[in-house]
């Protein structure tokens, strides 16, 4: 696959579109965006082979936004992470799909607890991923606006649909 992204890269600083010393920035952000494009695409099969698409985008939506500012777990390695990521999302649906007593209640406490977490604790660094102290004040002001709005939308949602 690098070798399609080098080639690709080739042909633009060929035709002048970058410049030589941007090649790896460049080869990096492609391989980000069939990362990115490979994993959503595997979530809108998963909801739709589990006949939960919205609810599908939705979580998406609101995991991928969130995680980019809170930080959190990495993966040692991208088939863990993609595995962990799809299991994840399947078993978010599964939650959803099934409907039993105090269901509604447990997600509020849990999104709650989780969310009480984020907001003392974002952003978490790792170290591959080492933070400033400029970026962490940034990137915790993002990821607790982020939680509190989440929060807020899903428990009306919740309490006016009892499923979203």
């Amino acid at each position: 696959m690098r070798k399609i992204f080098e080639g690709i890269v080739n042909f633009m600083e060929e035709n002048g579109s970058i410049q030589s010393e941007y090649k790896d920035v460049y080869i990096f952000a492609l391989q980000t965006i069939v990362v990115y494009a490979f994993n959503i695409g595997t979530g809108v099969v998963i909801g739709v082979f589990m006949k939960e698409f919205l609810y599908c985008m939705i979580f998406l939506a609101a995991f991928i936004l969130l995680r980019q500012e809170a930080g959190g777990y990495h993966a040692p390695g991208w088939k863990s992470c993609y595995f962990l990521s799809c299991g994840i999302l399947v078993l978010t649906l599964l939650w959803i799909k099934e409907e039993f007593i105090y269901q509604t209640y447990i997600t509020m406490i849990a999104a709650l607890v989780a969310g009480i977490g984020i907001f003392l604790f974002a952003p978490l660094e790792d170290k591959n991923k080492p933070l400033e102290e400029e970026e962490k004040k940034a990137l915790g002001k993002k990821a607790r606006i982020i939680v509190v709005t989440e929060l807020v939308v899903g428990m009306v949602f919740l309490m006016v649909n009892k499923k979203v």
